[in-house]
């Protein structure tokens, strides 16, 4: 007989046993924060909720601006996933969560003693948080933590798709339990990187300072949150839960803002961004194939544009697009002005003799502009591989104008 064979037939003959009956361990500073203690079948563990009304101001955002069009397209505009929910229940079945846990590295080990969410309710948003005190409360709050995922369609979190959920679907495994289904996990990682790719960190700290306005006051660094918790454990002391509950409530109110501030940055709401915001943007519209938006922003990101590195790359991307839709005389304007500016290597010189080789059959002038490309290569004696394959094709470019000059 095993363990825990030997456990189950030791409650069966115990009678008086019940999880739920448990006494608490004598902590110390228990109303330092509003909780109250939840049982079920299972047992017991503690829960906090906050209620904040639709005029809450987090960030750059009220709480009531999230739902300010938001519908299946502005969802799409986001995910880049179709979905087919009427608007009027959008309201109500959106979900934020977000856990702290014993370890950041994931695995079988590592347990999420604190499960916050989010959600809307008669035009409110309560946050309410799912705490384990100790590891034997775990499957009575994962009993109850997976009959609020089933209530809802839409799961919103912050690299959840690699972290969070699949976090909690181990614990829910190792606790016997499945883990729910639902309809659409919006992750606002992916969608963050796709536009602020370019700051040093994409981490929800890093979007908080630099683009949500919103600056945490004595917030604890999440590295240091395993360890806390391992503390409470030992001395029992509900103060040191305090800061790690007030970081997990500004994670999910950051969650709503973050939100927020995409969708309108995707429906060309939100006018004061970035020429690096803007060049992205239109790398966005260029995979939706919307050639037409994509433009608009690659212009706007050339206008703003203070980098000579980010001018180059819209530049250049944007005379792609004019490429793509066979508008080469915009495309042509575009190479000309980098020729002007003299900051754009090769590139421009490259795409003049293909468009004069293959388009206009114009071999001359064509050559002209393999022969100016064939100098500004010969300046840079970096001995690279780039170098080398560019030589090798300005060369064979050289060779094949040559001999089209020659039978004509």
């Amino acid at each position: 007989m095993n363990l825990r064979d030997k456990l189950k037939k030791y409650e069966k003959n115990n009678k008086n046993y019940n999880p739920s009956m448990k006494k608490d361990r004598g902590y110390l500073n228990k109303k330092i924060f509003p909780n109250t203690i939840i049982k079920n079948d299972q047992g017991k563990y503690l829960k906090t909720q906050k209620i904040y009304s639709k005029d809450y101001k987090h960030g750059l955002y009220e709480i009531n601006n999230f739902f300010e069009e938001l519908d299946n397209y502005s969802l799409k505009q986001i995910t880049n996933t179709d979905t087919k929910m009427k608007k009027e229940d959008f309201k109500d079945n959106i979900l934020f969560i977000d856990t702290e846990t014993t370890g950041l590295m994931g695995g079988t080990g590592t347990v999420a003693f604190l499960i916050g969410v989010g959600y809307f309710k008669n035009n409110d948003f309560f946050i309410e948080q799912y705490l384990m005190r100790d590891y034997d409360e775990e499957n009575a709050m994962l009993n109850d933590i997976k009959k609020l995922l089933l209530s809802f369609d839409i799961i919103v979190s912050f690299n959840g798709k690699s972290f969070d959920l699949p976090l909690i679907q181990t614990r829910l495994i190792l606790n016997r339990l499945n883990m729910p289904d639902f309809n659409l996990h919006v992750d606002l990682l992916h969608s963050a990187r796709r536009i602020w790719s370019f700051l040093d960190s994409c981490s929800l700290k890093s979007l908080e300072g630099n683009i949500l306005n919103f600056k945490r006051i004595d917030d604890i660094e999440g590295n240091l949150i395993p360890s806390i918790f391992f503390r409470f454990i030992e001395v029992k002391d509900f103060e040191l839960l305090k800061p790690i509950l007030e970081h997990n409530s500004y994670d999910i109110l950051s969650l709503v803002t973050l939100f927020t501030h995409l969708k309108e940055i995707h429906l060309g709401k939100h006018k004061q961004l970035s020429s690096h915001e803007f060049f992205h943007m239109g790398r966005i519209k260029e995979k939706q194939k919307d050639f037409a938006n994509c433009i608009k922003y690659l212009k706007k990101a050339i206008k703003a544009a203070q980098e000579k590195n980010i001018k180059y790359r819209a530049y250049k991307k944007l005379s792609w697009q004019y490429k793509r839709i066979n508008q080469y005389e915009n495309a042509v304007k575009i190479w000309q002005k980098m020729i002007e500016e003299q900051e754009s290597g090769i590139f421009p010189y490259v795409e003049m003799a293909k468009y004069l080789e293959h388009k206009q059959k114009d071999y001359k002038k064509a050559l002209y502009y393999a022969e100016e490309a064939k100098k500004l290569l010969n300046k840079n004696k970096m001995n690279t591989k780039n170098r080398k394959c560019n030589i090798e094709k300005i060369e064979h470019r050289r060779s094949r104008l040559l001999k089209k000059l020659n039978r004509s």
